[in-house]
């Protein structure tokens, strides 16, 4: 009979020991996943911030989109008078 009841107890210890590990389990990993979605969350937030300044900071250059007005027009002045040329 004595060993009925620690049998008993053994069983329900490994029952309680069992209900408190998944417990725990479950509530560490929701905090882990829980901090991992807002670490996440704050990463996607600045990048957006860095892309918007980027954005303003390309409207507001008044010397990001010129071009050269003496590209296409220029003429070397010694190329139809050449004087060597044969």
């Amino acid at each position: 009979m004595m060993e009925e009841g620690n049998k008993n107890i053994l069983i329900i210890a490994a029952i309680v020991a069992l209900i408190a590990g998944a417990s725990g389990g479950f509530f560490f990993g929701y905090s882990k996943g829980k901090s991992d979605l807002l670490a996440e969350q704050q990463a996607a937030v600045e990048a957006e911030k860095k892309a918007a300044q980027e954005e303003i900071a390309k409207k507001a250059n008044p010397f990001g989109e010129t071009v050269n007005p003496f590209e296409e027009g220029y003429k070397n002045p010694f190329e139809s008078v050449n004087p060597f040329q044969q």
